[in-house]
């Protein structure tokens, strides 16, 4: 008997720990994802052969990459940022600036906060919002409309906290001073994406998420100031792919490289300009801005589009609005709400942060919400936008996708970034319902 019994109790033990064994190589060889954004990094630049980033390239001989990724409309850096999450449009996830808009249809004009909760900007699921509920480890660095979500476990923000988890770790580590993060926003561009970049990899080294978000923003500033295709382009591409490199070799020290997917993706491409438009200008010698009027009426100016708002619009007076728009000079279009929801925009009725009327300027000119008594103004130098109809070809964003569970499938046909959110979900086993994009089946192994 007390043989049988210690057979039993031998064969339970090497069955538990056979148990255990299993579950840690299941951990182990679950899938993780990182998706990198390089803001405004347009998809005409990747085409170029003499651009000087050898990993994005290595990535994409031995990955897949997109001959363009087409944004969403607007293609403002928010709004798509928050599409390559989720998987739908701003007619659904209702981002359409980058913050929320308040103070629309009064007596004075709107203005846009940024850092509010996601729950107040964000109308669908995110991807980290799906990870996190089914226990999957989140992180983020940098990335937008993401204040407080509740499903982020590691983070370090646009606004760093010197006395957040991972800023002390980086302070330890002498990667950043707590008087670089207190004064963090008013420092160049690319010194802020090393930090980034050191914050990733933070991330990667000590805690290891399952998927890892990174926003670099450093290209969209440089030509914001200097316009697109500049010798300053040329620099910035260099220095991002030199990050992007760090980010690979840090997975790769983990020991995870076997098992992690790298998404490198932007949010829109940029194009140059010399003109300004400006809209609230034009309504206010319309008397449309005076304390008179019954409808008070403004426009809030995003490079490539203005959105107008009215206090008590009919269809009459928004028919007036149009027809004093759309035949001014740098005036690409002007759309009423149901013209513009055919190109994915939401309508009033569905959320206030719709527009009464969408404004698109034409090529060479952008909506500038610097002051101006004149309607069109000359730009002293040459400046860059967005925000243009996603059409637009210098709109068009990158995607490429290498690592574990990508086959080397080289380019394939223009996607729509509305497909990212579903390939992520497909490889780490997750369900995204409600997406409008689809995965990108094609390309996994």
């Amino acid at each position: 008997m007390k043989m049988i019994r210690a057979a039993v109790a031998l064969v339970f033990v090497i069955t538990f720990n056979s148990c255990l064994l299993a579950q840690a190589s299941a951990a182990g060889s679950h899938p993780k994802v990182v998706v990198i954004s390089l803001d405004a990094f347009g998809a005409a630049t990747l085409q170029d052969p003499y651009i000087a980033t050898p990993m994005l390239h290595t990535l994409m001989k031995n990955g897949a990459y997109a001959k363009a990724m087409r944004p969403i409309n607007p293609s403002v850096t928010w709004p798509n940022h928050t599409a390559i999450i989720t998987g739908q449009d701003a007619s659904r996830h209702h981002l359409l600036v980058n913050g929320l808009i308040v103070d629309q249809r009064t007596d004075k004009k709107p203005h846009v906060e940024m850092w509010v909760p996601k729950a107040r900007l964000v109308a669908v699921p995110t991807l980290y919002d799906i990870a996190h509920k089914a226990g999957l480890t989140t992180a983020e660095i940098d990335w937008v409309a993401i204040t407080r979500p509740g499903t982020i476990d590691w983070a370090f923000t646009e606004r760093p906290d010197p006395d957040a988890s991972i800023e002390r770790e980086l302070i330890a580590d002498g990667k950043t001073t707590r008087a670089d993060l207190l004064g963090f926003t008013s420092h160049p561009g690319a010194w802020r994406d090393r930090i980034y970049t050191n914050a990733a990899i933070d991330i990667l080294r000590k805690h290891n998420p399952d998927l890892l978000l990174v926003h670099l923003l450093s290209m969209d500033a440089i030509q914001h100031e200097t316009g697109f295709d500049t010798q300053a382009d040329y620099n910035t591409e260099a220095f991002l792919d030199d990050r992007v490199a760090e980010i690979v070799d840090a997975v790769r020290a983990n020991g995870d490289l076997d098992r992690t997917t790298f998404i490198v993706v932007s949010d829109h491409g940029q194009q140059s300009l010399h003109n300004a438009l400006h809209p609230n200008a034009l309504l206010k010698q319309e008397n449309l801005q005076s304390a008179s009027t019954s409808t008070p009426t403004f426009a809030i100016e995003d490079g490539g589009c203005a959105l107008v708002f009215q206090k008590n619009a009919t269809p009459t007076s928004i028919a007036a609005l149009k027809k004093l728009f759309e035949k001014k000079p740098g005036i690409y279009a002007a759309l009423t709400e149901e013209e513009a929801s055919a190109q994915g925009w939401p309508k009033p009725g569905s959320t206030d942060q719709a527009p009464d009327l969408l404004l698109y300027a034409a090529d060479d000119y952008a909506f500038s919400p610097d002051p101006g008594d004149a309607f069109v103004t000359k730009l002293d130098r040459q400046r860059g936008s967005h925000g243009y109809p996603n059409t637009f070809p210098l709109m068009q964003a990158i995607f490429i996708a290498s690592g574990a569970g990508i086959r080397n499938a080289g380019e394939i046909p223009a996607i729509s970034n509305l497909d990212v959110a579903p390939t992520v979900a497909h490889i780490l086993h997750l369900q995204l319902r409600d997406a409008q994009g689809n995965a990108l089946t094609d390309i996994l192994k």
